[in-house]
C-alpha cells in the first residue's frame, strides 16, 4: 500500500452543505447543488458525466450568475428512477478549474453566507 494518497482522495478545503437546494447547470444538464467548497461542488443530476472531462457549471446566487469550468472527478448512480420523469439520478464530484474574480467573489459569498453550514 502506498504511503501517498492521490490528491483526489484528500479533502482539499472545508465543505459546506447548502441548506436550500440550489438549482445549477452542468453543461446543458439541470442539476442540484448538494454541497460546495472553495475548490468544487457535489451535485445531483440526470445523465452520466464522463469522469476526467471538463464541463461548465453555472448557477445564480443572490441575483448574481456564477460560472466556472470544472473537472468531473467522480460520477455515480444514486437512484434508479429517482430523477425527473423516472430518470436515473447521478451524483458527481467536480473540482473548479478556472475561477474568474467575479466567480470567486460569488463563491466566497455563498460559502460564508447563512445558506450553508460546515459538514
Amino acid at each position: 500500500m502506498s504511503d501517498k494518497l492521490a490528491m483526489s482522495a484528500v479533502r482539499r478545503s472545508n465543505r459546506f452543505r447548502v441548506i436550500m437546494h440550489l438549482p445549477l447547470k452542468l453543461g446543458w444538464k439541470p442539476g442540484t447543488l448538494v454541497d460546495i467548497s472553495e475548490t468544487g461542488v457535489l451535485a445531483t443530476h440526470t445523465g452520466v458525466l464522463k469522469t476526467g472531462s471538463t464541463i461548465d457549471i453555472s448557477f445564480v446566487h443572490e441575483g448574481q450568475q456564477f460560472a466556472s469550468s470544472a473537472k468531473v472527478e467522480t460520477c455515480t448512480v444514486v437512484g434508479l428512477g429517482a430523477g425527473p420523469g423516472g430518470a436515473t439520478l447521478y451524483a458527481s464530484r467536480l473540482f473548479f478549474t478556472d475561477l474568474s474574480d467575479s466567480a470567486k467573489q460569488i463563491l466566497n459569498s455563498l460559502v460564508g453566507s447563512g445558506m450553508t453550514e460546515p459538514i
